[in-house]
């Protein structure tokens, strides 16, 4: 699995069970990089990386059931309680993507090319990432990295908001 493909679906939550099941606890569109993805990775912060097969098992949207094929039982499980499901592959190599590196430091346009500032951060929002965006006078503009709102051009250095976001 490359690193600039893999997608957050969410953390292994609290165990369901006795077959290696769990909530998951979802990042935002977690449930669509879930049900996408064909490959899958769990890691933790203690520097736990473990590929291991994720079958759907049940549970709603809002608070899907999954299960482990690298743990069958729920002692096995309770090992990956807290570590973070990243999904590869699949519908997934579709999705446009950004590496939050190659978007710092961009300068930010508004239709037709009037400079807005440059972008200082990249925040995960419940539904998609934010651009905190520096303007020239010191204040920092907030803007969804949404298609219908912004285009993002890494070959030219910028991203160009549409025509009266800001207003």
């Amino acid at each position: 699995m490359t690193a600039d493909k893999l997608w957050v679906c969410g953390t292994v939550g609290k165990a369901h069970g006795l077959h290696g099941e769990a909530y998951l606890e979802l990042a935002p569109h977690g449930v669509e990089y879930l049900n996408g993805g064909e490959r899958f990775l769990l890691t933790r912060d203690d520097g736990l990386m473990a590929p291991c097969g994720v079958t759907r098992a049940g549970g709603t949207d809002l608070r899907p059931l999954i299960r482990l094929d690298c743990a069958a039982t729920r002692d096995e499980l309770l090992t990956f309680q807290g570590a973070t499901v990243l999904a590869a592959d699949g519908a997934l190599d579709e999705l446009p993507s950004y590496r939050v590196g190659d978007l710092i430091g961009l300068a930010v346009l508004e239709e037709p090319s009037h400079p807005v500032g440059t972008v200082v951060d990249v925040l995960s929002g419940p539904v998609q990432e934010i651009l905190s965006v520096e303007t020239p006078g010191g204040d920092t503009v907030l803007v969804p990295l949404v298609d219908e709102l912004v285009t993002v051009d890494l070959d030219e250095g910028v991203v160009k908001l549409r025509e009266g976001l800001l207003e």
